[in-house]
């Protein structure tokens, strides 16, 4: 078996090219890193009972994602609340997007997105 086909490294602004992995070998080790090291738990971010409760009632009452009009799934933060929890619970600061306009926000926002299989 010959080796498989070089692909452009995963990782944002990346002009390498990786193999195993989607990575580069110098962002393989940042990927790990970044996700041991940085990443923050839902439950920690205030992601629980109380909140399941509180998107579930808000869903109900804006059932449309209001960038695309596809019925909502997910209730975005339009500020990023990065742990304050005045700003997680200010429902002013909420509003309803469907999964995939949700996914794009967070992408744009973030990098990356913190739900896919490959990380």
């Amino acid at each position: 078996m010959g080796q498989a086909p070089l692909k452009p490294c995963r990782h944002v602004g990346c002009k390498c090219y990786a193999v195993a992995g989607g990575y580069c070998e110098k962002h393989q080790k940042d990927k790990f890193n970044f996700i041991r090291e940085k990443r923050i738990s839902p439950s920690k971010l205030g992601y629980g009972r109380r909140w399941d409760a509180a998107r579930k009632n808000f869903l109900r009452a804006n059932p449309i994602c209001k960038v695309c009009g596809k019925p909502a799934t997910e209730v975005d933060h339009i500020i990023p609340h990065k742990g304050n929890p005045v700003l997680f619970w200010d429902r002013g600061n909420w509003q309803s997007l469907c999964h995939s306009c949700h996914s794009k926000k967070t992408i744009k926002e973030n990098g990356y997105y913190r739900g896919a299989k490959n990380e």
